[in-house]
């Protein structure tokens, strides 16, 4: 089975949503993958952030309040198919410390033809959680599943 990556800071607001709708739409999609997540800097075990998880089951009826934040290790690299990150810092961050594994690491924006990074809402407000709930949401389904995995 393909395995999916997505990889923010802490593992505690992006990724986590990322994950989540992914995993929907791939099964919109009938597409079967592994979908995880994690951060470059998580606090192994960390709540995910409430506004997070109020984002996500608005936008999408998702209920993520059961993650916890987990650092991104050798083996998730090693094993996952596609590793997609929420920001340039992310990627060049796993080039560098993983540059055999390179061509299949990608910003979310880059699979979808486009430069610019997902902010992070870290610490923000519920608007600003759903505004990146809604990014996430818009550039996952623009995604061709089968033809990146």
């Amino acid at each position: 089975m393909h395995k999916i990556l997505f990889v923010c800071t802490g593992n505690t607001c992006r990724s986590p949503m990322a994950a989540a709708i992914a995993e929907d739409a791939l099964k919109k999609q009938g597409v079967s993958a592994y979908v995880s997540s994690c951060g470059i800097f998580a606090e192994q075990g960390a709540k995910v952030s409430i506004n997070s998880v109020t984002a996500v089951k608005k936008l999408m009826g998702i209920d993520i309040s059961a993650h916890n934040s987990k650092t991104a290790e050798d083996e998730d690299i090693i094993s996952a198919h596609i590793i997609i990150t929420m920001t340039h810092g992310h990627k060049r961050h796993l080039v560098t410390i993983y540059p055999n594994f390179a061509e299949k690491i990608f910003t979310i924006k880059e699979l979808c033809g486009e430069e610019h990074d997902i902010n992070d809402p870290f610490g923000g407000s519920e608007a600003l959680y759903m505004n990146c709930a809604e990014q996430l949401k818009r550039y996952i389904e623009k995604l061709n599943w089968e033809e990146i995995l």
